[in-house]
């Protein structure tokens, strides 16, 4: 069986100007309360397994968005977090990428 694989480079353009973004592992916390998202990302974030986690938590009225954000910047194992409208990606600003 021939299986061919086809990279994409992340700074490639899409058509809307954002660009898809590769990242380790993307999580989706729509529905979730903020302290789901803080004990399920917590765990991903201590996994060591992740250098970086794409986190999806919508608009909405800002409480996953700010409310994991704020973990985010009190964390000491996240080197760097950004919106997803900071880096040009797919989800502006309803995404936050965190790099460990």
């Amino acid at each position: 069986m021939n299986l061919k694989v086809r990279i994409m480079s992340a700074k490639k353009k899409r058509a809307s100007g954002t660009r898809k973004s590769v990242h380790d592992k993307t999580v989706d916390f729509h529905g979730k309360t903020l302290d789901e998202a803080i004990c399920k990302v917590d765990i991903l974030i201590n996994s060591g397994q992740y250098k970086s986690i794409l986190v999806i938590h919508g608009y909405g009225q800002g409480v996953l968005k700010n409310g994991l954000r704020n973990h985010f910047k009190n964390c000491q194992q996240v080197r760097e977090y950004y919106s997803g409208e900071e880096l040009n990606t797919v989800g502006g600003d309803g995404v936050t990428v965190i790099y460990m």
